[in-house]
C-alpha cells in the first residue's frame, strides 16, 4: 500500500538522524512494522469491500468528484513526498540534524488520523479496516458530508473521530479520546497544492500545532508548541504561510531554507542521500 510506505520513510527518515545511516533501518524497523502491518492490511480490506460492491467506484483522486477517503490519500501523499526530501536533507546536513527532530509529530500525525482514510468507504470497510488496526466495538456514521467513527483503541481507551467534507475542496476533523477532545486537523486543496494544520493537545495539556503548504515536492512545514488552538485555515493561505511561525523549514526544488528553534537561520542545498551512495 503506498500510502503505508510513504509513512514508514517518513518516519525511518527520523531514524535515520537518531541512529546514522548504517543502522537507521534497522532502528525504524520495530517502531513502524505493525503500523505499517495494519495499514496495509487496512487497505487491502477497503479494496476487498470496494470489489465485494460495499463502496461506489470511487472517482481518480483530486478530482472534483472524489470522496473524503481519496481526498484524504491524495493529501497524504502529497505532504509525505515533500516532508521525505526536506527530512532527507536536514538529516544529512551536520547544522540541521537535530531539527528533523520536530517532524516525527508530523509523521507520525498521519497514523493517528488513519481512521479518516475510511470516510465514505462504508460501514463493513471501516470496521474491518479498524479491526485490523488493533480497534475493536467500531461504529460508523455518515450523514451527508459529515461523518463519525467510534471505537475502543488498542489501549482500549473510547475514541471518536467527526469528519466535516466539502467535496473536493477541504476536509476538517475532530478527535476526542475519552471523551476529551485532544486533536483536530484541517486540509484545503488549493490552486498549488494543499495547505492544512494539525493540532495536537499532549496528556499534559501542552498543545502542538504543525502548518503545512505543500506544491508538489516542495513543501513548507511549521511547528509550535505551547500554544493554544489556533485560528482555522481559510484555504486562501499562500504556499508560505507557515512562516509566520518561529520555527519552520521549507524545501523548494533544491534548496532549504528555514528558521530553528534557536532563531538560526537555514539556508543550503539540498543533496538526496542516493546520489551519497
Amino acid at each position: 500500500m503506498k500510502k503505508a510506505i510513504s509513512i514508514a520513510l517518513a518516519i525511518m527518515m527520523t531514524a535515520f538522524v537518531m541512529t546514522g545511516c548504517a543502522k537507521a533501518k534497522d532502528a525504524a524497523a520495530d517502531a513502524v512494522s505493525d503500523a505499517v502491518t495494519a495499514a496495509e492490511n487496512a487497505g487491502d480490506a477497503v479494496s476487498d469491500g470496494a470489489a465485494s460492491g460495499d463502496t461506489q467506484q470511487s472517482a481518480p483522486a483530486g478530482s472534483a468528484n472524489d470522496n473524503a477517503s481519496e481526498f484524504v490519500n491524495a493529501y497524504m501523499e502529497a505532504k509525505s513526498a515533500a516532508l521525505e526530501r526536506l527530512m532527507d536533507g536536514l538529516s544529512n546536513n551536520p547544522d540541521t540534524m537535530m531539527s528533523a527532530f520536530s517532524f516525527l509529530g508530523v509523521s507520525l500525525s498521519d497514523l493517528y488520523l488513519l481512521p479518516a482514510m475510511y470516510f465514505g468507504l462504508g460501514e463493513s470497510s471501516v470496521a474491518t479496516a479498524l479491526a485490523m488496526m488493533g480497534s475493536k466495538d467500531v461504529k460508523y456514521s455518515e450523514q451527508g458530508n459529515n461523518y463519525t467513527i467510534t471505537y475502543k483503541n488498542s489501549d482500549d481507551q473510547e475514541t471518536t473521530m467527526v469528519g466535516t467534507y466539502d467535496k473536493g475542496r477541504s476536509l476538517y476533523v475532530v478527535g476526542t479520546t475519552n471523551g476529551m477532545e485532544n486533536t483536530y486537523f484541517e486540509a484545503f486543496r488549493t490552486s498549488f497544492g494543499y495547505v492544512s494544520q494539525f493540532y495536537s493537545i499532549a496528556e499534559d495539556g501542552t498543545g502542538t500545532v504543525y502548518q503545512i503548504a505543500v506544491n508538489g515536492s516542495d513543501g513548507t512545514f511549521s511547528i509550535e508548541t505551547g500554544i493554544g488552538r489556533p485560528a482555522a485555515l481559510t484555504g486562501n493561505e499562500s504556499a508560505d504561510f507557515p512562516k509566520a511561525a518561529k520555527e519552520w523549514y521549507s524545501i523548494t526544488g533544491n534548496t532549504i531554507t528555514g528558521m530553528t528553534a534557536e532563531g538560526t537561520s537555514v539556508n543550503f542545498e539540498y543533496v538526496p542521500s542516493e546520489s551519497e551512495g
